[in-house]
């Protein structure tokens, strides 16, 4: 009874989506054109902002120029020492500006009636108790100046006092206050000869107007309102001896009503300085800015940093720059697709490979751009070392290692370089970081195509890492900064670099194993373990086939060996090639029991449908089991277009009889043929191995002549004719093919059964 292994539906659905996205994708040219285009303008974006930050040459006054520099375009450069003086003239030309309070006298007034209010009140409250302690003049004087702010001598608050702060004093103070101030300007500092030659603003701070004042002669100064308030007195008080504590008590009250606005004035200030536009002059196209051994003057500096700095904001250079960029990235991706090998550019899976590479590209320059952010911001929060010493520890051959892994050791190649030149946009000191990039990524390529153990990926990022410091100890050594205090961190960061890289590639092969389709050596030997469930249900439901699988295993094995392709996808791929008979196990003669054939109660055509139709069940099983689409091809191809001869031939005598016509094509294998050597391997070891089991009397001659006779025909079909095959591997995979069956059908020795 024939295994079914229940469908997956959902997982079939995503299986036949992501298949469809894939031949999409193959089946146009513009599609390459479309990848090229989007990885050279995403690339462009990311890289554009990092070549526009790289610092220009670094001079300084007094160095000595090495070279001729001239300018290579008209352009203008600041006169800063001019710029300044017309700044510093605008600044001084700028008036200070005053707040005037028009309030004052009445403030002044209020002050001193809540001053005479407490101290009248204090002494009532005196009065009024009796074995209250009465206060002393000092205490008194205390309350006195914390109210009113005026500060007085003992012996003037005691005449003060004596006058028992009446309402007569105070109305002649207030009296006095206001003549004195009427309409004058006050100032507490001699403002008239401080600003004499520009003048002054005036700010009224009742309603905030302002006014330009160009006579000063009106201001006056507070230090001078003694000697004004005693003649007013005389005025007021119409005597020639006014009372002095009047006069002293308005004298102490004065206060300026004339402020400088410093805050204000200085913002002002600021802004009119900002506001002078530079003193420019202009420099032509090839003019001598400086010729070679001289010193660098100021001016020369000037003209040097307007010559490299000069283009920021020119839209139309920003353009020209992006254009740049984004076409050279372009043209090496044309470049190095016609460097790879023809039977990359031919290859139907070439559009997905080069998809790939373009992501594999772009999360490099992430990756590459992540790690310069991280230096950074480590070396501005803790400032442990210089920051380039950071950048070794950046994982530059990512990118390669996973291209190497999943495509081929040629395209690695080609990649790492590709993937070098993109990264060295974003560093100034480019040679040194592509030698880094280059070096370490084509020793991960050697080294990481023949992983096949998950520890793999650590010990190639381990050498990778041993690699860089060797790089970086022959740069240093060319830079002459190998003997320095950093060396030791530097080389350990390289160390660290390499290691992340396998730490990181690790993680992503998996992912980018399941997107894209591909199957690694790692998966191989994963899909080679025979105690897999799959392996299990497949020796239960077709034991026959299970047994044809290993042997034609091991002779494809042997043979990718013997000609150098992939021996252990050709072995993984022989273990799964019939795994189609599990849904029909009893339809195949290897499976069948001695006393019946079910293809006697079928017609050849149906009985031809029946085989032919394992192919199409091992693809399904393939997906529904992730075997990989490398695995899944094979399986596809193993029979090519091949004829069902035995159904055919049968067919043919029985259109004889009956009069009937038939179409070959109904008894071929819809194909396609072998595209790749491991697939030819697997159709040859097929045919081989189940021929094999006709001899009678296997020799080794009968072998050999049935291996070459088999070859032969499957060439004569042409089903050998895209699978890459010389006539050198043929001939070496016959000798191989002969001398494992040999091994196999070796003679035996007899055994006599014992005498009873």
């Amino acid at each position: 009874m024939a295994i079914k292994t229940p469908k997956k539906d959902g997982k079939n659905n995503v299986n036949a989506a992501i298949k469809s996205v894939h031949r999409l994708i193959n089946e146009s040219l513009s599609w390459k054109c479309a990848i090229a285009f989007f990885m050279g303008l995403i690339l462009a974006i990311m890289l554009y902002p990092q070549i526009l930050n790289i610092a220009p040459p670094e001079y300084r006054v007094g160095a000595i120029v090495t070279k001729n520099i001239q300018a290579d375009r008209d352009f203008l450069v600041v006169d800063k020492a001019a710029t300044e003086e017309k700044r510093a003239a605008a600044v001084e030309s700028t008036r200070s500006l005053y707040d005037y309070d028009s309030d004052m006298p009445a403030k002044i007034a209020t002050t001193i009636s809540k001053t005479f209010s407490d101290m009248i009140k204090n002494a009532e409250e005196e009065s009024k108790s009796p074995d209250k302690k009465k206060s002393s003049i000092e205490e008194a004087k205390k309350i006195f100046e914390g109210v009113s702010g005026i500060t007085l001598t003992t012996s003037e608050f005691k005449k003060l006092n004596k006058k028992g702060f009446s309402i007569e004093v105070y109305d002649n103070v207030v009296k006095l206050v206001y003549y004195t101030y009427g309409d004058r300007l006050i100032s507490n500092m001699d403002i008239r000869n401080l600003h004499k030659n520009k003048g002054i603003i005036i700010r009224n701070i009742e309603n905030q107007e302002e006014k330009e004042l160009d006579d000063l002669s009106s201001i006056l100064d507070t230090g001078k309102m003694n000697s004004i308030i005693r003649k007013n007195a005389e005025v007021v008080f119409n005597t020639k001896r006014p009372d002095k504590t009047v006069i002293l008590l308005a004298q102490k009250a004065m206060r300026p009503n004339l402020t400088f606005a410093k805050n204000t004035t200085e913002q002002r200030k600021q802004t009119v300085s900002d506001e002078a536009k530079p003193v420019l002059y202009k420099l032509q196209k090839n003019e001598m800015i400086i010729r070679e051994g001289e010193k660098i003057t100021p001016e020369d500096l000037d003209k040097l940093d307007a010559l490299y700095k000069g283009q920021e904001g020119n839209k139309f250079v920003d353009v020209s720059i992006f254009s740049g960029i984004f076409l050279t990235i372009v043209l090496l991706s044309a470049v190095f697709y016609r460097m790879a090998s023809p039977r990359f550019r031919l290859s139907k899976t070439v559009t997905t490979d080069l998809l790939f590479m373009g992501i594999a590209v772009i999360l490099q320059v992430i990756l590459v751009k992540a790690g310069i952010f991280i230096c950074d911001s480590i070396n501005m929060t803790y400032k442990l070392a210089p920051s380039f010493i950071c950048v070794y520890a950046i994982p530059f051959t990512i990118g390669t290692m996973l291209v190497a892994i999943l495509i081929g050791r040629n395209e690695g190649l080609i990649f790492s370089v590709f993937s070098s030149l993109m990264v060295v946009f974003l560093f100034e000191d480019k040679m040194s970081i592509f030698l880094l990039s280059l070096i370490g990524s084509a020793v991960a390529v050697h080294y990481i195509i023949h992983c096949e153990r998950r520890s793999a990926f650590f010990k190639t990022g381990l050498l990778v890492g041993m690699v860089n410091m060797g790089t970086i100890a022959c740069l240093s050594l060319l830079s002459g900064n190998l003997y320095v205090i950093e060396t030791p961190l530097t080389l350990s960061m390289g160390l660290a670099g390499g290691i992340l890289s396998g730490f990181i590639v690790s993680g992503l092969v998996p992912a980018f194993e399941s997107l894209f389709g591909y199957t690694t050596d790692i998966k191989l030997l994963e899909l080679a373990n025979l105690n897999q469930p799959i392996f299990q249900e497949f020796l239960m439901a077709a034991p026959g086939t299970y047994h044809h699988s290993i042997i034609v295993a091991s002779l494809v094995e042997a043979a990718a060996e013997e000609i150098g392709s992939n021996s252990l996808l050709a072995k993984v791929s022989a273990y799964y090639h019939d795994i189609g008979k599990m849904r029909k196990p009893q339809y195949f003669i290897e499976n069948q029991p001695n006393w019946k054939n079910r293809h006697d109660d079928l017609s050849p055509q149906m009985s031809s449908l029946v085989i032919v139709s394992h192919v199409k069940d091992g693809c399904e099983l393939a997906k529904e089991h992730n075997l990989g689409k490398a695995i899944e091809d094979i399986i596809r191809q193993h029979h090519g277009t091949g004829i069902v001869r035995y159904f055919y031939e049968k067919a043919k005598k029985e259109s004889k009889v009956s009069d009937q016509s038939i179409l070959e094509g109904d008894f071929r294998y819809p194909g396609p043929k072998p595209q790749t050597k491991e697939a030819g391997l697997v159709l040859l070891g097929d045919i081989v191995e189940a021929s094999s089991r006709t001899l009678t009397n296997p020799t080794p001659a009968r072998i050999g002549n049935l291996v070459d006779d088999r070859i032969k025909q499957a060439m004569e079909e042409g089903q050998l004719d895209e699978s890459d095959l010389t006539f050198h591997d043929l001939k070496r995979i016959a000798e191989t093919f002969t001398r494992i069956l040999t091994g196999i059908f070796h003679r035996r020795i007899e055994y006599k059964q014992p005498s009873k």
